[in-house]
């Protein structure tokens, strides 16, 4: 099969593991003329947050991939490599460590102590779907070091 092939068989896959997670609009967007989403991604689906870029190959360039993703990303989409490797079932997503950080903050907002005035360490209260969250300091007296 040629790479090119190859990668059209890919991105149909992926569209089609992105419908059967929920997101039925899913599509190749070569497929079409036009892009009704917005952007250039290998695959599209308007409520689908992620720009995605499919690569299916044995050889892994997640930089050089990135850029072309983090170049091409619309606006209001967050730039993603789906890779998946010859012989493999599973697609691996790579992305941004800020961006999954963002994401995981939407999920569960993360329990972080502040320093405050003096290098003090106070414990943090979060309000999470209702309920009150605390992270007690088990010291006092434990401060930030500089």
């Amino acid at each position: 099969m040629n790479s090119r092939r190859k990668g059209a068989a890919g991105e149909r896959e992926l569209a089609g593991l992105l419908r059967t997670e929920g997101w039925v609009k899913a599509r190749r967007s070569q497929q079409f003329a036009g892009n009704p989403e917005g952007g250039s991604g290998d695959v599209v689906c308007g409520n689908f947050p992620f720009h995605v870029e499919a690569k299916r190959c044995q050889q892994v360039q997640p930089e050089k991939w990135m850029a072309q993703a983090r170049r091409d990303a619309p606006a209001g989409k967050i730039p993603s490599v789906w890779i998946r490797r010859n012989g493999d079932k599973r697609w691996l997503v790579i992305m941004d460590a800020t961006d999954a950080c963002e994401l995981a903050r939407q999920i569960a907002p993360p329990l972080l102590e502040r320093p405050v005035a003096g290098g003090v360490v106070l414990p943090t209260t979060l309000v999470v779907q209702g309920q009150m969250i605390s992270t007690p300091t088990t010291n006092p007296n434990q401060t930030y070091l500089s």
